[in-house]
């Protein structure tokens, strides 16, 4: 029992290790990753089913990705529910709750070059309970059409500037 017990508490440690290994720390997003947390924070909290504000927890996800028409960025991350009102969601004063709710997000975005327009989004944030293998399968495949929208020929990473140093 006892040797049980110790490798219980070793996969355990080794459990947590690896979560927190796979995390990105928030002052390392670029700034259209940074805008396109912002834009899901600020549709989430238009929701009227919620009712108090949710501040991210972890950062699953970070990636960002030049396109012939567009900047794609994608973004998988957690957010917990604290005692502040949906009111004060950019307010940074508040403290998670114990219980509450944490929802488990996935946001696509592709941005216009130069001024940053969204030409294409996906945002998905669920409780966490009800992330499955379906949705997260059905998450990447719309999140492929945010990705893939106004390409035009091959639309392959590095086709912008490639296009822009035969100009």
């Amino acid at each position: 029992m006892e040797t049980f017990t110790k490798n219980w508490c070793l996969l355990v440690i080794l459990g947590f290790l690896l979560s927190v290994k796979g995390q990105v720390p928030m002052d390392e997003l670029t700034d259209l990753q940074d805008k396109a947390l912002n834009l899901v924070m600020e549709d989430f909290h238009t929701k009227e089913y919620v009712r108090y504000r949710f501040q991210v927890l972890s950062i699953l996800e970070a990636m960002e990705e030049k396109y012939s028409a567009g900047i794609f960025v994608r973004l998988h991350y957690t957010k917990k529910q604290t005692n502040c009102p949906k009111s004060q969601w950019k307010g940074k004063d508040c403290k998670s709750l114990n219980n509450g709710k944490v929802f488990n997000c996935f946001a696509c975005y592709k941005f216009a070059y130069g001024n940053h327009e969204v030409l294409s989004k996906l945002n998905d944030c669920v409780n966490e309970r009800f992330v499955n293998e379906g949705r997260q399968r059905k998450r990447l495949t719309e999140c492929r059409t945010v990705e893939k929208r106004k390409e035009i020929g091959l639309g392959l990473p590095g086709s912008f500037s490639f296009l822009q140093s035969s100009q």
